[in-house]
């Protein structure tokens, strides 16, 4: 009987010594994923930290973009005057703006409905020997308005130098040449996408009392507690918009990343956006063609916000007219917009493509850049996209004090212990 007892007691021994050994050994597996992803998290989080700075701190103000072009060149875009004539025909602008920029030639025309304001023809041309600045690389890029009732042309934008854009360069590609700068931003956004993700685990709290202390910011702190807070807790309540932007910003810079949200959305990438075959060109005229597409343009959509109409490059063999026709759509929540192909030459329609028509991920990618820069839904979704770019460019500056105090912990008498105090703390 007591050599039983024993057995049972020898039993009980040894099955608590594995689940102790087996808990032990999940700890310490535990202990160590957080110590690699924490070096990971800190180390990718310092290489990237300026470019993010730099790239968040022009999208804060790009959010903005077209109210502040509204505002900055009002001049341009507006005109007093009230006209009851209908507008000219598109020809007659681009005859209007060539005359007056002969040495350049028009790509598109932007209309809009607006009876006060003018529209605009664009225009682009790449440098032949570009440096390693974005500038460099281009010859010029304008958007030249003109008065769509009388023919008038009332000035231009040099996007080659006007601020607003170049927001959004120093955004995308730190105003870089495009190709060095646009993989540096989308390594960093890459890096970002790591980082909210390895954020998110390291915040994880173990129990309900620290969830209640990393939801909150001490602001009666000292200055090092509030940053880590900062950096903590901010860094929780925006984790899923970072993914979110930066996953929307990767699709101009990766085919194999736009390519994998069009099949996660159930749709080939092989069948968006198919287009007509471009017909080859005489070098007749196409004045006739451009008003007849645009004409057809509203006529199929009467409710049209914005048309742009581009039109063939000089000195391709083959070419088409092709009009985007934005409008509002009473049941859906994406960017509508409708498009029609014409010959570039006699204005026959030659292929279309309505929003109705579209696949999913044809209607995702439309809809992105209005995602991105956060004016799906107007204003409320602007202030948001404001608040979380501020934000990121706040994170790499407050991760990095965070590096830097542990770094010079022991550069006064009792500055290390209260940094390990301070960390203690927050880990219980």
């Amino acid at each position: 009987m007591f050599a039983i007892q024993l057995n049972a007691v020898d039993s009980t021994y040894l099955r608590r010594s594995d689940e102790k050994r087996s808990n032990m050994e999940k700890t310490r597996k535990k202990v160590t994923l957080k110590k690699v992803l924490g070096w990971l998290h800190l180390w990718l989080g310092l290489a990237a930290g300026l470019v993010v700075v730099i790239s968040m701190l022009g999208a804060t103000v790009y959010v903005w973009a077209d109210e502040l072009r509204d505002w900055w060149y009002s001049d341009l875009i507006y005109h007093e005057a009230s006209y009851d004539s209908p507008h000219l025909p598109p020809s007659r602008l681009f005859a209007a703006v060539k005359a007056a920029h002969p040495d350049k030639h028009a790509y598109a025309i932007r209309a809009v409905p607006d009876p006060d304001k003018n529209w605009n023809l664009l225009f682009y041309k790449r440098a032949e020997n570009p440096g390693w600045t974005w500038a460099s690389g281009i010859e010029y890029n304008m958007a030249v308005y003109v008065n769509p009732h009388t023919g008038n042309v009332v000035g231009h934008i040099d996007r080659k130098r006007d601020w607003i854009s170049l927001m959004a360069v120093l955004h995308t590609n730190l105003l870089l040449e495009s190709d060095i700068g646009t993989q540096i931003v989308s390594i960093a956004a890459l890096i970002m996408i790591f980082l909210a993700l390895s954020g998110l685990y390291l915040w994880w709290p173990k129990n309900i009392k620290v969830l209640r202390q990393r939801l909150t910011v001490k602001l009666k702190a000292r200055f090092k507690r509030i940053n880590w807070d900062v950096h903590s807790v901010g860094g929780f309540y925006t984790y899923l918009f970072m993914i979110f932007f930066a996953a929307t910003g990767l699709v101009w810079s990766y085919t194999w990343w736009s390519d994998g949200i069009y099949r996660l959305l159930g749709s080939d990438p092989r069948e968006v956006f198919q287009r007509p075959e471009a017909p080859v060109l005489t070098g007749a005229d196409q004045a006739v063609a451009i008003n007849i597409a645009f004409n057809d343009a509203i006529q199929r959509q009467p409710s049209w916000q914005r048309i742009k109409l581009d039109v063939p490059w000089p000195g391709y063999q083959k070419g088409m007219i092709r009009a985007s026709v934005s409008f509002d759509h009473e049941t859906s929540w994406w960017i509508a917009r409708d498009a029609y192909y014409y010959h570039p030459e006699t204005g026959q329609v030659i292929g279309t493509s309505t929003f109705d028509e579209k696949l999913l991920g044809e209607k995702w990618r439309e809809s992105n850049y209005e995602l991105h820069v956060g004016s799906i839904f107007g204003w409320p979704t602007k202030i948001i996209a404001t608040i979380c770019t501020l934000f990121f460019a706040i994170l790499p500056i407050s991760g990095f004090l965070i590096w830097w105090g542990r770094r010079n912990k022991k550069s006064g008498k009792h500055s290390g212990q209260k940094i390990r105090k301070l960390y203690q703390e927050y880990e219980n």
